[in-house]
């Protein structure tokens, strides 16, 4: 609504204050020579109106309408109950009884007679006897053979060894020194001194000399010798013998026998089956319920009003009898800064 109100304000002014404007220049007008001499300044005559400019406006008016409210009301309702009843029906139904009956049946049997027959078998019996025979025996027996032999014929020596700080490196012994008696002390400082004492120490040491030598050796060999021997043979020898066996014979027999057997037959039989049957019953109960009910109340509501509302304005007015268009041409060239 406010916008509305705005607009139209807007739109009215671009109206009329051109308007105006055109109406100050035709005042001008008498006064504006040829050569357009410094403008000059209309007279703008206003004049204030009053306007009606539509606005929204919010109103609290009274408005019925139907509102349902519960209320809890007495109702009567038919509820079905179903009543159980018993009764006896007579029904027909269809048994089924064994029945024993008696037939002659021929049967085949067979009864076992015991016969005494004689009979021959053959039994292996064991024979025993000694028997000449080879066999082979190892024997050792010496035999002389030429085997190559490696002999050491070496000798001792006594050497002399150089010791290793004052110890021999093979009796590992101290070793004493021994001053040559040649060795003297120079007559004059031209003569060159005796060669400083040495440790002497003697060391038998074994001389090897191996020599390779051909010599008899007697040794033992294995030998397979035969000679004749005697041991004990079993033989198995077949023996024939009779004995008296009971033989089973198994004899036919016809015979006709009773036999007994059951059938089952249909009957039909009457009897009473108890039966129960549900009846339907209609009883009025009483109950309580809430219904909504409809009733018509006031009540103030906001509504959206649109009023007119007065509003005042100021105006230019124009002189009389000039068309706004003509007053425009005319104080254009006029009113040009």
């Amino acid at each position: 609504m406010a916008r509305y109100g705005v607009g139209m304000l807007a739109f009215l002014a671009f109206c009329i204050l051109p308007i105006g404007s055109i109406w100050g220049q035709s005042a001008c007008q008498p006064a504006c020579a040829p050569a357009c001499q410094p403008a000059c300044q209309p007279a703008v005559t206003c004049v204030q109106k009053t306007i009606m400019v539509p606005q929204w406006v919010v109103e609290m008016r009274k408005v019925r309408c139907i509102e349902r409210v519960p209320e809890e009301r007495e109702i009567t309702v038919n509820v079905v109950k179903w009543v159980p009843e018993t009764k006896m029906v007579e029904r027909t139904r269809t048994q089924w009884v064994l029945e024993a009956r008696t037939k002659e049946v021929k049967c085949v049997t067979y009864q076992p007679v015991w016969k005494t027959e004689v009979c021959e078998y053959i039994v292996m019996v064991p024979k025993i006897e000694k028997v000449q025979g080879v066999r082979k025996v190892c024997k050792m027996v010496p035999v002389t053979e030429t085997r190559k032999v490696c002999v050491d014929e070496g000798h001792w020596e006594e050497r002399p060894c150089e010791p290793v700080c004052g110890i021999c490196r093979h009796c590992h012994r101290r070793v004493r020194v021994v001053q040559s008696a040649a060795c003297c002390p120079p007559a004059n400082a031209c003569q060159p001194a005796c060669a400083a004492p040495k440790p002497v120490c003697v060391c038998k040491v074994w001389v090897p000399n191996p020599v390779v030598k051909e010599i008899q050796v007697t040794c033992m060999k294995p030998q397979w010798v035969e000679e004749p021997c005697e041991y004990t043979k079993c033989t198995w020898v077949p023996e024939k013998r009779t004995r008296e066996v009971k033989r089973c014979v198994w004899e036919r027999q016809e015979s006709v026998k009773q036999v007994t057997y059951s059938v089952c037959v249909p009957r039909t039989v009457v009897e009473k089956v108890p039966v129960t049957v549900c009846k339907k019953v209609c009883e009025p109960v009483v109950k309580k319920c809430t219904v909504m009910v409809p009733r018509c109340v006031e009540k103030e509501v906001p509504v959206c009003v649109r009023k007119m509302v007065p509003t005042t304005i100021t105006v230019p007015v124009r002189p009389c009898g000039l068309h706004h268009r003509v007053a425009l041409r005319r104080a254009a060239p006029c009113c040009d800064p």
